[in-house]
């Protein structure tokens, strides 16, 4: 149909289009295809939200974080190391779980440390593996591991699809409106009639005008988003030192412990160290709970999860269960009289001046953790969160609205519909002011991300340094002499041959000094 008086509107078939063109026909039928686009990426987007409250997230964001620190740190040592490594049967034995691999018995703490047999708290990987020590082969493996892992990550790029699919039809039906018009207006002159249309003037007339309203407009958003940002950044950092803080002060309590029994260190106060031992694993332990596996994270299994770990008896587990929220507090306080017995008990000259430094350190590790948890809630007010989104969502708006025009190009083509900068600019641009969302979210929480703070390796590297600190008197004198030499070296050597899963960081071949690989461990 050719028909100078036909009015602009959709057509599917080359017979129902004014203008009798395929090209136009295609070019609404590719408007429609991008609309559906855009209608199945929204109903994604609502299943994938759906499913989400379904789904215990937490859980597979930290089995795939372990997995992407576990290989990356693997290749990490493999670069760094002079020989190829051993590897174990069983791969990521006490990598994944390093808290639940250590023996912890009393029989084995008590042990002097020339003692062939101890079995040694399990290695771990590093509690954070920073960016700069990964190649640009593992840099690439970070984003698509993350990108193809997080959920929320995917939704805002969805979402943004969605909108520029949008964007992008209407700025295909400004190019399918404009085509008409020319159709029109050569109608008209092969009639010799007048025809004036000022429909295309009018859109373009209005491009310098709203290009200057999205410019002036995105300064105070982006001013909060980055000012917001920095804030995080600085919190996320604030996590990180306080996590070491915590460390520290608990190494610092074993040292001090270690050092209160003279030689030879009887059997009681062996049993009372190895009690304090147990205490200081625990309350750390409990301080980062909430962001390590299933089994700490609920509070009716944690004190067995702890009993079953040798951290605790039965009654001890049963009187931390009813402290509720207090049990950090609590465990303080016990550790300050077990220390207070192990005193009592020591013949040693000058050790109770040590008294005064160890509630100094218990009371300062108890106001540590505290702090710990007391970031979550130290946030801005809600009033400048609130102001930020409100205009960073006015802001998407405008460019939803604006770029269909903005991104417009008219080539007069027969294919003049399709329009790829409108899509990809919105796409970009609106992906650009979702990040600093998924930032916010991912910064928020230190400890709950794929690459971020792993708490448990944390407990376990404290753990390890504890187990050396504490016993470090657990030696017979007599029989010193008789020992080939580095005794602790020997020790260990045997540890890693009693239990090959952790002989990866270690070079123990005969003859051989060992060789510590580059690990990023303290």
């Amino acid at each position: 149909m050719d028909d100078c008086t036909a009015r602009f509107g959709a057509c599917f078939s080359e017979s129902t289009c004014s203008d009798g063109e395929k090209s136009t026909a295609y070019g609404w039928i590719f408007i429609v295809c991008q609309l559906v686009l855009s209608a199945l990426l929204f109903l994604t987007l609502c299943g994938m939200h759906i499913s989400k409250r379904g789904d215990d997230e937490k859980i597979i964001v930290s089995t795939g974080r372990d997995r992407f620190l576990n290989s990356i740190t693997s290749q990490v040592a493999m670069m760094k190391s002079k020989k190829s490594l051993r590897h174990s049967g069983k791969p990521g034995g006490t990598i994944l779980k390093p808290l639940s691999n250590t023996d912890r018995s009393e029989r084995n703490f008590v042990k002097n440390v020339a003692d062939a047999t101890i079995l040694y708290p399990s290695k771990s990987r590093p509690e954070y593996v920073p960016y700069p020590h990964l190649n640009f082969f593992e840099h690439i493996q970070t984003k698509i591991f993350v990108t193809s892992n997080d959920e929320y990550i995917q939704s805002r790029m969805v979402s943004c699809a969605a909108l520029a699919s949008l964007s992008s039809a209407a700025s295909s039906t400004l190019a399918m409106l404009f085509e008409h018009e020319r159709h029109k207006q050569d109608c008209m002159e092969g009639l010799e009639l007048e025809y004036t249309s000022s429909t295309k003037e009018w859109f373009l007339g209005q491009k310098d005008p709203f290009a200057e309203t999205l410019d002036s407009f995105k300064f105070l958003p982006i001013f909060l988003i980055l000012a917001y940002i920095a804030f995080l950044v600085n919190r996320w950092r604030d996590f990180m030192i306080t996590s070491h803080t915590i460390q520290g002060k608990i190494q610092d309590v074993g040292i001090l412990v270690g050092s209160v029994p003279d030689n030879p260190v009887t059997k009681e106060e062996k049993k009372q160290i190895y009690k304090i031992y147990r205490f200081l694993n625990a309350v750390h332990i409990m301080c980062y709970k909430s962001f390590m596996r299933d089994e700490f994270k609920n509070d009716d299994s944690v004190y067995s999860q702890l009993v079953e770990m040798d951290l605790l008896t039965e009654k001890e587990g049963i009187h931390l269960g009813s402290m509720g929220k207090k049990v950090r507090e609590g465990l303080c306080s016990r550790i300050l009289c077990e220390i207070d017995v192990l005193l009592s008990l020591t013949t040693k000259k000058y050790a109770e001046s040590k008294s005064i430094v160890l509630n100094d350190k218990i009371c300062d590790l108890r106001g540590t953790m505290a702090k710990l948890h007391d970031t979550f809630v130290r946030d801005n007010p809600n009033e400048y969160i609130l102001a930020m989104q409100v205009l960073v969502y006015i802001y998407m708006a405008l460019v939803v609205v604006g770029y269909p025009l903005l991104m417009f190009s008219d080539n007069q083509s027969p294919f003049s519909c399709v329009q790829p900068l409108a899509f990809f600019g919105t796409y970009f641009t609106l992906l650009s002011l979702q990040m600093p969302y998924i930032l916010f979210t991912r910064l928020y929480n230190p400890f709950d991300a794929h690459d971020d703070i792993n708490a448990e390796n944390l407990v376990a590297s404290t753990e390890l340094a504890l187990f050396n600190s504490m016993r470090c008197q657990f030696r017979d004198i007599s029989a010193e002499s008789d020992v080939d030499g580095d005794y602790e070296l020997r020790s260990e050597r045997t540890l890693y041959k009693t239990n090959p899963s952790v002989a990866t960081t270690f070079d123990t071949q005969p003859g051989d000094l060992a060789v510590r690989v580059y690990d990023l461990d303290k």
